[in-house]
């Protein structure tokens, strides 16, 4: 009888955390084309390992790779918080004699153009294809 009454309370927990509706779910944005160019102090961002990405609060980020000043990708739709991230290899940490791996990278573009941004892009449902933003290097 105890097994029984253990199944039971097993079957209680599992039907409350998968009965939940998809209607209850949170809806992910629909994702549309955006382009547009970058530029850092200046001139066309052109840095190997540049990003840019489109946020709406409660999802996951888009990042797209910028390349010779310009992204194209795929972002969310509606008032996104813009994030752009450009990194340099420093000095890696050593540890025993060696180089730690991944370490020594560094963001060298400004917070005010990332974790503490506070840019933003109003993505229409159509898509945008003319954005534009101007960034600086950290100083």
């Amino acid at each position: 009888m105890r097994s029984g009454m253990s199944l039971a309370g097993v079957l209680v927990c599992v039907t409350i955390v998968c009965g939940c509706s998809s209607e209850q779910a949170p809806k992910m944005a629909a994702r549309v084309d955006v382009a547009g160019e970058v530029n850092l102090d200046g001139k066309p961002m052109n840095e190997p390992d540049a990003t840019i990405s489109f946020a709406l609060a409660g999802e996951a980020p888009a990042v797209i790779p910028i390349k010779d000043g310009k992204f194209e990708g795929k972002a969310p739709v509606g008032d996104s918080r813009v994030e752009i991230r450009a990194m340099k290899q420093g000095e890696p940490t050593m540890m025993d004699g060696k180089p730690v791996e991944g370490s020594g990278a560094y963001n060298f573009i400004a917070e005010k153009f990332n974790d503490q941004s506070t840019l933003t892009a109003k993505i229409a449902a159509g898509g945008t294809k003319d954005l534009k933003f101007d960034v600086e290097s950290k100083k």
